[in-house]
This record gives structure tokens, sequence and C-alpha cells, in this order.
């Protein structure tokens, strides 16, 4: 067998055998008396040994895995990715949030008020989920002691602008480097802290903390990364510094350059597979947009009447909504126009991470999995754009 089949995040399996059967896809299948059996004694088995020794896990897991293709194929891909796939892309761990504002008191700024949008998430169908990019998943670690917090990617996958990765941070006596919350997962995702000693990024991204995850010597964390144009690799860039953020943000010029010579920096590729494919849809003008599973890129330049200045803003695409065969929508973003001609009284943002590039592309990565081959049309402003 190879790795990649065998592989199971041990957190994924850590559930009970009740929690097993009502995963989904497994409610319709009648198990006999003897299967229900051998398989609580034999996930007993499997979860006790494996937090024994780690160096038993791949063979136990194999062995585990071996026994429940035998008895259920489906349960495999479903123990193994359904989880995953549901706090990645669903809703799982997560609520959907009305529009709201919350009043900030800022010592320099004095007291204003923040808008929240709406978000919405919706549950994910892992068999679905499997066929759309269950082969592209790397799922191959990169560890990183950063001082003593150590950062584990767990898994990423890419369509070549934009990529999803998971990855955990843990410290003993609590996790101190990211400034993270409730209302941070509602607006850009969390941060690095100013106490922190080090950073690191892997794209211009927006990180979602899995607070029901989440413990305070281990943060589950989704990084939703939008990728330079023409770079489909993914690298983990990291700097450990011999002072706070903080510190050496406000440091003296003389401060300052004798920090940078301590600074210690590292750049590690991360493992991808192949990226997904992408479907173009498009106006009869030369209005183009380039959809995937998890991201789509719309050419501000053609197609929506924008003048240059125009182009070069995102919030010009103030209404993109996805229009499915079945008559469903997928309503990805709406605020008011710049120009006060579409007024939204309810700002929406069902996405993760927004950005426009030099060449006026916005590129935007969805809060869920979106399946190209139902999409029958986009709206963008007042645009149809259709399949090409």
């Amino acid at each position: 067998m190879k790795k990649d089949v065998l592989y199971m995040n041990p957190e994924y399996l850590d559930i009970s055998v009740e929690e097993f059967d009502a995963l989904d896809g497994m409610q319709a299948h009648r198990f006999s008396d003897a299967y229900k059996k051998n398989k609580k004694s034999m996930m007993k088995k499997f979860r006790r040994g494996s937090l024994i020794s780690p160096r038993f896990y791949y063979a136990k897991v194999a062995s585990a895995a071996a026994f429940l293709l035998i008895c259920t194929p489906i349960a495999v891909s479903a123990a193994a990715n359904s989880m995953a796939f549901q706090r990645i892309w669903g809703n799982a761990g997560k609520d959907s949030v009305d529009s709201h504002e919350v009043v900030v008191e800022d010592e320099v700024k004095g007291s204003y008020t923040v808008t929240y949008p709406q978000r919405t998430y919706v549950d994910v169908d892992p068999q679905k989920a499997e066929e759309l990019i269950g082969s592209h998943i790397s799922l191959e670690p990169v560890v990183k002691e950063l001082g003593d917090t150590k950062l584990t990617v767990l898994s990423a996958v890419t369509d070549g602008s934009a990529a999803v990765v998971e990855f955990t941070l843990e410290r003993e006596g609590g996790v101190t480097a990211l400034d993270y919350s409730q209302l941070q997962n509602e607006a850009k995702g969390a941060s690095i802290s100013w106490d922190a000693d080090f950073y690191f990024q892997m794209g211009h991204d927006y990180i979602f903390v899995d607070l029901d995850k989440s413990t305070e010597d281990k943060l589950y964390c989704y990084d939703y990364i939008i990728m330079p144009h023409g770079i489909e690799t993914l690298t983990l860039q990291t700097e450990e510094y011999p002072c706070t953020r903080a510190e050496l943000n406000a440091s003296t010029k003389e401060e300052y350059e004798k920090y940078q010579s301590q600074i210690k920096r590292d750049s590690i590729p991360i493992p991808m597979k192949p990226a997904l494919k992408k479907t173009e849809f498009a106006t009869a003008d030369g209005g183009s947009i380039i959809v995937s599973p998890l991201s789509m890129e719309i050419n501000l330049n053609t197609g929506l009447g924008l003048s240059d200045y125009e182009a070069t803003e995102p919030a010009s695409a103030y209404y993109v909504a996805i229009h499915y065969k079945d008559g469903s929508d997928y309503l990805v973003s709406e605020n008011s126009s710049l120009d006060g001609k579409h007024t939204c009284e309810t700002p929406v943002e069902n996405t993760r991470a927004v950005c426009e590039d030099e060449e006026n592309h916005l590129d935007i990565v969805f809060n869920r999995l979106v399946d190209p081959a139902k999409i029958e049309s986009i709206t963008v402003n007042e645009t149809e754009y259709v399949r090409k």
C-alpha cells in the first residue's frame, strides 16, 4: 500500500465507535453484529496502542486501514478525511454569523464602530470533496521549531493561484505567537503577535483558528492563501529575532542594525501535489473568471465596464455570486458600490482571502468547496459570465 493511502492524522481517529458510525455515508449501511464487535475491539486497541509509542504508529495505521478496507471501503475515506473537510471547508467547529457592529475603544483613535460582515458556512459532502480535491492533497508533514514553539504543517492543497494549508502551533504553557479570537476569525483572521520573537508566512493569507478544537497549548489553524501570479510553489518563510517583534519595531537605527545581524531566516518548501484544474467563465466582450474548487480569479480590466482607476480597486467588484445548475446560489460577497449606486444593508463575505495583483486580477479564496462542473453562470456586479 502507498503511504498516502495509509496516512491518517491521529486527531481524526480519536473518535468513539458511535461517532465513527455516525460519519457521513455510514448511516445508510447496515453492519453485521460480528463486524460491530470486531470493529469496537480493533478501534479500541488501535487508539490505545497509538498513544503508547510513536514508533509503531504507521504500522498500526496500516493494520487498522487494511481491516477497514476489507470490511467497509467507504469508511476508510470517511474516517481519514471527512472531519478534516468539515473543519477546513465546512461548518464543523464554527457557526454562521449575521452582520453586526462592535464599538472599539482605542487610546489613539478613540471610540469607533466596526461592522463585521455576514458569514455563512455550509456542510461538506465528504465523498464529493474526496472527488474534487482528495488526490491533490499533500499529507507530507513539515515541522519547524521556532524557539519554544513548534509549527507543524499537516496538509496542503493548491490550484496554482491559491492554497489551503492546515497547520498547528504548539507551546508548553500556552501558545502566545498568535493574536486570535472569534472576532478576528470573522474579520481578517489571526495575526502574529507583537510579543512573539519570530515571524512566519506562506503567502497573502487569512489564518482561521479552530477555537472549537484548539487548546491553550495547541492551536489548530487553517491558512487560506493567495499565491503570487506565476509562482505555483508554496514556501514557509520564517524569521527568528533576538527580541520581540514589538521591541524590533520600536528600536533605534543602531539597535535595528544590530538586531538585523542576529535574525535567523529560513525558507522551507511545502510539499505539494499537482494543482487542481481550473475552469474559465467569460463574457462576450472578453471578461474572464477562472474558477477552481478553492478559488476564483476575476479580471477587472475587461467585461465590467470599469475605468482604469476603478479596475485597480478590489471594492469595484461589489457583488459576486455563483449560480448552480440546480437553481441554488452561492453569494460569495456583497457590499455597497464605491459610487453609491448599489446599496447593501447587510454586507456579506463568504470568502477567506481576497487580494488584487498588479495586473488588476482579483483573487478570492472561497469559504467552502465549489464544484466548477455544477456552475451554470457567475454574476459580478451586473455582468453575467458563462462557461467558455
